[in-house]
């Protein structure tokens, strides 16, 4: 069951604006339902198939007094063939309470239901139990538990002993946590730990250390990484990275950590000891995490700043060496052309001007580069300096870690300059030049800038790690271990479609590039693809559709029809729909002024309308409401959850079946303005500003299923095979999962579609270099003569076949959740050269590449399809603009949490706002059919006209939510609330 159809699981209260796709959909009789209620007598068969539907929609049994929605009663009465009735309770419905008893029991086992046992709740306490890890709080485990018994056809008991068990749960979670801590920290340790954090520290800043520590992140700069790097040294002089804490998981420890951040200092300190110990341990934790691959990240920045200041040295070299030779031009042409000196004098001349021990310079422009940087002391000696202090691990025999355990050492004896006969060979021989030139502080120089060069490399590679760290740990750690898979092998390929043998894996591949390559050598004999002089392969460009007036004048009409509207209003209508602000809490709002603030906690980070404004657009909210709702919207998982349940929503109306049947999507970047002073902020190469990237993934219906806040300017391959694998993980087995996925350039590598292809799904790229588009096939394969002239190479089955066994081994650790695609994909990037499993699925891709590219130039309505899902994406990103239409500010968007939130309700306001367009035209759409001879439409129109329009929302202003007409379907404690709305 989907998210937004779970929603009425475990209700005691239905909202009375439901709606009547939910009454036919989620309160639907059966014919075979309908037959069995005509055994009853007629006055009593509405009364039975209400309480049928109840019982099946929710789980839950229904008090006399509570009120039934019209949209049901007139929907159960139309299809069981009774009048109409005004009746809304369900006390009314019975005159007698017997027949109110009977007729529940009967709807129950009709249903399938069961009552609780006390078997079932010590059942439930241990599933609780086991998912407390991941829950943020006791909210979280009462709406698993209720869906955990209403799966297992358990009747749902009152919400207070699910309750009790879900706060048991959550107890012994914060107890069992509380024993890691304790195992791996004694408490006598705790303590001097606890007081060195909550002391003042030294200077004149007069703030405590954990302050200091909470204070986020500005721009890369070489203060900022020291500041990093101080505070990292600062954790792991107290042994937090002697932590491993592996019996708590990274979410939930996140979360105890959470309150040290939101607390101010004394309060803090005035809990209980073993609770204040608890929450301690885990902020130190996971700052050390967030703090090192802060410092990791920095530091890569660092480094390519400082050879691009090397490669601006050269280049200014290159100009003024331009210049000593035009002036040795002009003075060469005034010795040859003197006509008062003879021919021995001007010889003569010339010698002295070209001496000959000057020798010529023969150095690359890469080479001029690295003597550029071994020239650059002082700041290739701080940066190394820095880097120094974290731990790193890495491979046996890896020269990077030679080359750090080499610069330690000289560290430790204070040496200036390089000593005479150091051993070279764990350099790389392109800095051998450099490292033993006469120049012996040039040469640690080099030293020194070849290990931050290849330990970067190294990082970005996998074969370097860092254990406390998040985005740089080990790799081969992560999968499952060779020791583990050979036991378990047969049980986990359960969760792959593969076959185990290499050999019938790519006999279908081999067959279907056969006849691909026949496809494209007949569609280039044809002269609809050319082949140029280098071998590429050109393809005209697609023709536009002509421009049908009906579709424009259709689209302009409806959306006349729809009429203009407040972003307010869009919020409260959808939310009614689908109860996103359910998802964002983990329950309903207990008060209009707390549902008041996560609508302005929404607008605060989705947009660029600070706290302060968005308090003052809406009356009678204070900032600190909204400042303390946008803190819980940086919880991990419910932004995702509620865009889950509005993207349901949107997916419920007929028109999207016009768009897309729900098994294609596109992904792609766009790029959020933003201030210098965030350290992952970088310059938009097209708009010259800084920038931060929001990585989204578009349906085909124009909804957003995953959002992720990336850096600009890096390969984003990795995000865009983790976002639709998250997306079909999260997908039922009777629902529709991506198929395809639509990417640019950027968002595609050889290993990113061997990959994909072994999750289930096809990466489709749509190339923009030429020199990406070669054919690759295996050596000895029969290529049509028409292809001849392309650029072919080859590819060595025996790679594929040898390492099949990592790839599957690869991807089952995938689905059983140990590790995922974005972390494997940046580490299988092209610093992984030569590493074996790089190799398999760099062969592999190659072929699927090949078999796409023929499909793509072959077919030109499947290389429509590709540019229409990111020409989707591209509307979409439109409405993203106008929703984000400013920029970040210096104080936003510095911690990871925070930017996490930021994409997330970005993300849920475009959905909002597309889900709402979907709803308006569909019923404009069924009024206009209704009225055929007035307002002809036709499924073509449609399907050429999407919902990501924005022209008739107004984003600003003074912001009015009318929800007093909505309080029943909106908060939890619906009577309360109503008097408060009154009074």
């Amino acid at each position: 069951m989907s998210s937004y159809r779970q929603r009425f699981v475990g209700l005691t209260e239905l909202p009375r604006g439901l709606s009547e796709f939910d009454a036919e959909h989620a309160f639907g009789l059966s014919q075979t339902d309908v037959e069995k209620i005509r055994k009853f007598p007629t006055k009593a068969r509405l009364a039975a198939a209400a309480q049928l539907v109840l019982a099946r929609a929710t789980g839950r049994s229904f008090t006399h007094s509570k009120v039934l929605p019209a949209t049901l009663l007139q929907y159960l009465s139309r299809t069981l063939g009774v009048s109409d009735t005004s009746i809304a309770s369900i006390k009314a419905l019975y005159s007698r309470e017997k027949t109110l008893f009977d007729h529940r029991k009967w709807a129950f086992e009709e249903a399938g239901f069961r009552s609780a046992e006390d078997a079932d709740l010590l059942e439930l306490l241990a599933s609780l139990q086991s998912h407390a890890g991941n829950a943020i709080s006791v909210d979280d485990l009462v709406r698993a538990g209720e869906l955990w018994l209403f799966d297992r056809k358990v009747q749902l008991p009152s919400d207070r002993a699910i309750r009790d068990v879900a706060r048991d749960a959550f107890n012994s979670a914060e107890v069992s946590a509380l024993e890691v801590v304790r195992k791996h920290v004694p408490p006598d340790k705790l303590d001097r730990v606890v007081a060195e954090v909550f002391a003042k520290r030294k200077g004149r800043k007069s703030t405590t250390v954990v302050e200091w520590l909470k204070v986020p992140t500005g721009k890369h700069s070489p203060s900022n990484l020291t500041d990093v790097i101080g505070k990292v040294q600062f954790l792991k002089g107290l042994g937090v990275h002697e932590w491993t804490l592996e019996g708590i998981p990274l979410l939930r420890m996140h979360a105890f950590g959470q309150g040290i951040v939101n607390r101010p200092p004394a309060h803090s300190q005035r809990l209980a000891r073993d609770t204040l110990h608890l929450e301690i341990v885990c902020f130190l934790r996971s700052s050390l995490l967030e703090l090192t691959d802060v410092a990791l990240f920095m530091c890569g920045r660092r480094i390519c700043n400082l050879v691009s200041q090397a490669g601006t040295t050269v280049n200014r070299r290159k100009i003024q060496t331009l210049g000593e030779f035009r002036t040795r031009e002009t003075q060469t042409r005034s010795v040859l052309y003197d006509d008062s000196k003879s021919a021995e004098q001007k010889i003569s001349a010339l010698q002295e001007m070209f001496p000959d021990d000057s020798k010529p310079i023969d150095m690359s422009n890469a080479a001029m580069v690295r003597q550029a940087l071994s020239e650059d002391h002082v700041r290739v000696k701080n940066l190394i300096k820095d880097m120094m202090a974290l731990d790193f691990q890495g491979r046996d025999g890896l020269p990077a870690m030679k080359q750090i355990a080499a610069l330690r050492d000289l560290h430790e004896k204070d040496l200036a300059e390089l000593p005479e006969g150091f051993d070279a060979s764990m350099v790389d021989p392109v800095w051998h030049s450099i490292v033993n030139g006469a120049d012996r502080k040039q040469g640690l120089t080099g030293l020194r800038a070849c290990a931050l060069m290849a330990v970067r490399k190294c990082l970005k590679g996998g074969r370097m790690w860092i254990d406390h760290s998040e985005d740089f740990r080990s790799r081969d750690g992560m999968l499952i271990s060779k020791e583990e898979w050979k036991k378990k092998r047969s049980i986990l390929m359960g969760t792959l479609n593969m076959p185990v043998d290499p050999e019938r894996f790519l006999e279908p591949l081999l067959a279907t590039l056969r006849v691909s390559l026949q496809a494209l050598a007949e569609t280039v004999d044809a002269e609809r693809v050319t082949i140029g002089p280098k071998g590429e392969l050109h393809i005209p460009p697609i023709e536009a559709m002509e421009v049908d007036d009906n579709v424009i004048n259709t689209r302009n009409a409806i959306f006349q029809a729809i009429g203009e509207t407040q972003l307010s209003d869009v919020m409260v209508a959808v939310d009614v729909a689908c109860n996103f602000t359910e998802a964002l809490l983990g329950r309903k709002a207990d008060s209009v002024n707390e549902l008041l603030a996560n609508y302005g906690a929404l607008l605060a980070h989705g947009t660029e309308v600070s706290a302060k404004a968005v308090a003052a657009m809406i009356p009678n909210i204070e900032v600190s409401q909204i400042t303390s709702a946008m803190r819980s919207l940086e919880v991990p998982g419910r932004l995702r959850k509620a865009n889950e349940r509005v993207l349901a929503y949107q997916h419920q109306f007929a028109i999207t079946k016009l768009w897309d049947r729900g098994d294609k999507a596109s992904s792609d970047m766009m790029s959020l303005d933003a201030t210098q002073h965030l350290y992952n902020a970088r310059v938009d190469p097209r708009r010259r500003t800084h920038a931060v990237g929001i990585y989204t993934h578009v349906l085909g219906s124009y909804g957003i299923f995953h959002d992720e806040a990336i850096v600009l300017n890096v390969r984003q391959h990795s995000m865009a095979v983790h976002g639709a694998e998250t997306y079909n993980a999260s997908r039922q087995s009777d629902e529709i999962k991506l198929s395809l996925l639509a990417v640019d350039t950027h968002g595609y590598t050889n290993a990113a579609m061997a990959t994909a292809k072994g999750l289930g799904f096809d990466l489709c790229p749509r190339l923009k270099n030429l020199s990406e588009q070669k054919l690759f096939v295996p050596r000895g394969f029969e290529v049509p003569e028409s292809l001849e002239r392309a650029a072919v190479g080859t590819i060595a089955l025996k790679t594929i076949k040898d390492g099949y066994d990592d790839y599957l081994r690869m991807l089952a650790s995938v689905k059983t959740g140990r590790v995922t695609p974005k972390f494997l994909l940046e580490k299988l990037g092209s610093a992984a050269q030569g590493d074996p499993l790089h190799k398999t699925l760099d062969s592999l891709g190659r072929l699927l590449r090949t078999i796409y590219l023929c499909e793509y130039h072959s077919n030109p309505e499947f290389r429509r399809e590709i540019h229409t899902l990111l020409n989707r994406g591209e509307s979409v990103h439109q409405l993203q603009r106008a929703v984000y239409s400013g920029r970040l500010e210096p104080e936003r968007g510095r911690r990871d949490s925070e930017m996490r939130a930021i994409s997330g309700s970005h993300a849920l306001l475009s959905n909002i706002l597309i889900a709402w367009n979907t709803a308006q035209m569909q019923s404009v759409v069924d009024k206009w059919r209704k009225e055929k001879h007035k307002h002809p439409l036709e499924d073509s129109w449609l399907r050429r006209m999407g919902p990501a329009h924005f022209g008739h929302v107004n984003f600003r202003g003074m912001l009015t939510f009318s929800i007093d007409k909505y309080v029943d379907a909106l908060l939890r404690n619906q009577g309360s609330a109503k008097r408060k709305a009154r009074g």
